[in-house]
């Protein structure tokens, strides 16, 4: 009699993707087959005893001959099961890749045309979780691996982790069970400093089905559109730097095999963007972890002034421009790092100036701008907006030297055409 077993709408779910090309394919899990043998031979040596302390009883009293053997096949049931249990764990251990039990997390959010969609919540009696008792996830929006990892390519793999839950990752397609309330909605109703997680729902309204066993599910490939834009599956990784206390974005080219950083804290623990939106090199999504911590946007993941030292990490490979759409170009350059050459240079000035200005530059994100068109509308530059306004550039001193910057620009003229003129 199996207990490890996965959900019948996870199941059926399975069923529901096994044509996709390239999905994962479920393997024959070592951790599962020894602990389907640990229970089933729990059971079957507690029948035993059931049944022959029943007989003791009985008839242990009327026939003294069957005290010994009876005593002689308890032992025997107890000792069985004793070494099949610890037997069976050290074999586990000396065969899996962690040598023993990890807890891993990893942190991810579900974004489809601008909104923040929400994974299926744990279902069943006393259930509190969606997947298998190793690999799963709590309605916390963070992957759990509690257990021994075999082969941790798979095991730890998003792959196996979007396959648990019900849904399936490849290149080029995303499918998840989706969490509806009693009205049908399935967006998210926790708002970090992402913004709104429902901000266009009838773009995605083609790709979801509801299934009266499956329940409602999302399914997005390559080249289905956005508000008749192009778009595709992307997924990006978010990994933190210990030696520095930075962390870098990265996005995925095979996304099914990338296996989470071995930590159970989050960060260092990755965060995992899954997106479905108009291709691009990098996202401005972020996970409320590594979002509270980003010196530049913890203000908007809302953390308060008098405990901003959370917030020390910095992100080291990330401009504005470079969650713009990606376009495709047959006549583009690169440059030796391998990033595509600025499309532009000023008159005057090489190529590899512009590249150094671009890095170096600072972007003021979507929130702080929001906040300094709010406080211009307010009259006499002294209400409740901006106040929120001044407190942003107080925590974000890139964005405060470009504020000086552009208002000195707007004092003094450009001097380039000063000197035309």
């Amino acid at each position: 009699i199996s207990m490890i077993q996965i959900p019948s709408f996870l199941r059926s779910a399975a069923s529901f993707i096994d044509d996709i090309p390239g999905v994962y394919v479920p393997q024959e899990d070592l951790e599962t087959t020894i602990s389907e043998l640990a229970m089933n031979t729990v059971m079957i040596a507690g029948g035993a005893l059931f049944v022959l302390t029943i007989i003791a009883m009985l008839f242990a009293h009327k026939f003294e001959k069957l005290k010994m053997p009876l005593f002689i096949m308890m032992v025997i049931a107890m000792a069985g099961s004793t070494v099949t249990l610890v037997g069976s764990t050290v074999y586990l251990n000396t065969r899996a890749d962690s040598g023993g039990p990890v807890h891993w997390h990893a942190d991810f959010e579900f974004w489809a045309c601008g909104n923040e969609l929400e994974l299926r919540d744990p279902t069943g009696f006393l259930s509190n979780k969606i997947g298998t008792a190793t690999l799963h996830e709590h309605d916390d929006h963070r992957v759990h691996l509690e257990g021994v990892v075999v082969e941790e390519e798979i095991d730890a793999s998003l792959g196996k982790f979007m396959h648990v839950t019900g849904g399936a990752i490849t290149e080029e397609q995303l499918v998840m069970p989706l969490n509806a309330d009693d009205e049908g909605n399935i967006f998210e109703d926790e708002e970090d400093g992402d913004g709104p997680a429902m901000t266009d729902p009838d773009a995605v309204a083609p790709y979801i089905s509801d299934d009266p066993d499956l329940g409602k599910i999302a399914n997005f490939k390559d080249g289905d559109t956005c508000n008749e834009e192009v778009s595709d599956v992307q997924v990006f990784v978010y990994q933190y730097n210990g030696e520095n206390d930075t962390y870098e974005q990265t996005k995925l080219d095979n996304p099914i095999d990338y296996v989470i950083t071995d930590d159970p804290n989050v960060p260092p623990g990755d965060c995992v963007i899954f997106e479905f939106g108009p291709s691009r090199d990098k996202t401005d999504k972020l996970c409320e972890q590594y979002g509270i911590r980003d010196i530049d946007r913890c203000a908007q993941f809302g953390v308060a002034e008098n405990q901003r030292e959370i917030c020390e990490l910095t992100q080291t490979n990330f401009s504005a421009s470079d969650t713009e759409p990606s376009t495709e170009s047959s006549d583009a350059s690169t440059i030796d790092d391998g990033e595509p050459a600025p499309e532009s240079v000023e008159e005057g000035g090489s190529a590899d100036d512009e590249v150094e200005r671009s890095e170096g530059a600072v972007h003021i994100d979507p929130a702080t701008e929001e906040a300094r068109l709010a406080c211009e509308a307010e009259a006499g530059n002294s209400g409740p907006a901006c106040t929120t306004y001044q407190n942003m550039l107080k925590n974000n001193p890139g964005a405060q030297a470009e504020v000086d910057a552009q208002q000195e620009l707007n004092t003094t003229g450009d001097p380039a055409e000063e000197e035309a003129n």
